[in-house]
């Protein structure tokens, strides 16, 4: 018995070491920020979480069906041994009561002559001590029940210890995941300020940068039209480009000029060779314009001329249908009129007399 409470304390001695042990690597695990926040899968965590409490759930069902099957053993086995023992009870009271009974008897009642006889001192012989014999079986047997009892209880004790350590353990790892996901919210928030803030600094930034761009760009417009506007001006006045026409007119007529002084057309003449090619390209577009009219007009009257041709030819067509359908109407009743000219003919053939040349006798005025 001492012995098995020696290890039941170390058991648990070694049980709260670990336990301890465990608690102090989860604190230094949490104390790292790094190793808190990397490769968290909360989903994950969660799924093992409900995993392990419908593990211990099973476990501690079947705990409680063991209990109570380990329950309802010992309860048949006191129930069992009370039975025999009652029963054994009854044997002995019953040889007691036959012992007694005979002892009342004249033939049981001589004298004693010898001393009161011990069971253990006496030989094989005496017929009262056999070997093998247990006399200490009902003592052990109720020291075993005691014993067994004892270490149910025991074991229930420490079943419920540990279910309750493992609920701690919960609780506690709980608390952790807790903490993990409060900590975890925080940094997310503060990243999501950090980032703010950046995204905020960089819209600044990039609207300072196009505010410059658009400041360069129109600088760099207002020069650039500056700049042409100059060269303008000076391709207007400069002599070399703008060379003076008049100058190669011929003295003869304002219409010659001198080829060795021609130095291009004027304004004027430009305005009109424009006006001319203008008026050139307006006669071309009206020329095409009264040849698709007349291609038109004749595509038209080719229609017409080709739809009245068809109009003749089905009345031109009608109209030898019906003269041939009054020609067949003719020729059938032709066909009609002959045979029934050959039908009289072959009943009035020459010298043939029938019924109705005796009926004209006597018919006659006279």
């Amino acid at each position: 018995m001492v012995m098995l409470k020696q290890d039941s304390l170390d058991k648990e001695q070694a049980r709260i070491a670990a336990m301890r042990a465990r608690a102090e690597a989860r604190t230094q695990r949490f104390m790292n920020a790094r190793v808190r926040t990397m490769g968290v899968d909360k989903a994950g965590l969660d799924a093992q979480v409900e995993a392990k409490r419908l593990a211990k759930e099973a476990e501690k069902k079947a705990d409680m069906d063991q209990a109570s099957y380990d329950q309802q053993v010992a309860r048949v086995l006191e129930e069992q041994e009370e039975q025999a023992r009652l029963e054994r009870a009854a044997q002995m009271e019953a040889l007691k009561s036959d012992l007694s009974y005979q002892c009342t008897l004249p033939k049981n009642q001589t004298p004693k002559l010898g001393d009161k006889i011990e069971a253990e001192s006496c030989s094989i012989g005496a017929a009262q001590n056999f070997a093998g014999e247990d006399k200490t079986r009902e003592e052990r047997r109720r020291l075993q029940q005691a014993q067994m009892r004892q270490w149910t209880s025991q074991q229930k004790a420490e079943k419920i210890a540990r279910a309750m350590e493992e609920k701690e353990d919960d609780m506690r790892f709980h608390q952790y995941l807790s903490a993990v996901d409060e900590m975890r919210g925080q940094l997310e928030e503060e990243e999501k300020a950090v980032a703010r803030a950046d995204r905020l600094n960089n819209r600044m930034l990039n609207e300072e940068q196009a505010r410059l761009t658009a400041e360069s760009r129109a600088n760099e417009a207002a020069l650039q039209a500056k700049l042409a506007e100059l060269e303008l001006e000076h391709a207007k006045n400069d002599p070399f480009l703008n060379e003076e026409t008049d100058f190669a007119k011929s003295a003869i007529a304002d219409y010659r000029v001198r080829p060795d002084h021609f130095k291009g057309y004027s304004e004027a003449q430009v305005k009109y060779i424009f006006k001319k090619n203008e008026e050139l390209v307006s006669d071309h577009k009206e020329t095409k314009r009264q040849e698709a009219e007349v291609e038109k007009a004749w595509g038209q009257h080719v229609a017409a001329v080709t739809r009245v041709m068809e109009e003749n030819e089905q009345e031109a067509k009608a109209q030898a249908d019906y003269l041939n359908q009054l020609q067949k109407e003719d020729l059938e009743k032709q066909v009609i009129v002959q045979a029934e000219k050959k039908r009289q003919m072959r009943e009035d053939r020459f010298g043939a007399i029938d019924g109705g040349f005796y009926k004209g006798f006597g018919t006659s005025c006279r």
